[in-house]
């Protein structure tokens, strides 16, 4: 092999490398770069992200908590759920099995939704006014995607759409 062969190579092998630690540098900040709202459960995070640092501060340790209270029903969710798929997948599909597995998932999913909400009223009780009305204006911005709403940003939910006009006011 010659010397501006051997040369060339380098470069391009330098260069690839230099590219592939560019990307990984960048997905590495964009993970480790983000506010601490990682205890909040997903419904609160977009609560917590709006939320001033010093009042963020204050309500965590409720979070945190009620976070754990949630996970348990978060987590029997997704096992009814994944229940529920295997019995759809299962052949032949036994719909009596599959009707049961339904049933669970909604009871799931009803004791998520109140305890979640209780958790909701709980810390827009703690907010001041300016606050809650920053959260319900987020809150009546997420309007359905087929009816011309959604938030702006990446997703199916952005950006404008057929509605004819506003979806429906906020969904606790």
């Amino acid at each position: 092999m010659s010397l501006t062969r051997k040369n060339g190579l380098l470069w391009i092998v330098l260069v690839s490398l230099s590219i592939n630690l560019f990307f990984v540098g960048t997905l590495a900040a964009r993970f480790f770069d983000r506010p601490d709202s990682s205890a909040a459960p997903v419904s609160m995070r977009w609560l917590m992200r709006d939320m001033e640092p010093q009042a963020r501060d204050l309500l965590l340790p409720q979070i945190r908590s009620q976070n754990e209270e949630l996970r348990p029903l978060r987590m029997q969710m997704f096992r009814a759920q994944r229940e529920v798929n295997l019995l759809l997948a299962a052949d032949p599909v036994d719909q009596t099995a599959v009707l049961e597995a339904f049933g669970r998932l909604r009871e799931a999913n009803l004791l998520y939704q109140e305890l979640s909400h209780q958790q909701l009223t709980s810390i827009f009780a703690q907010l001041t006014p300016e606050q809650r009305q920053r959260a319900l204006r987020f809150m009546s911005e997420r309007r359905n995607p087929a009816e011309g709403g959604g938030r702006p940003g990446p997703g199916p939910a952005s950006g404008p759409g057929p509605g004819p006009g506003p979806g429906p006011g906020p969904s606790f």
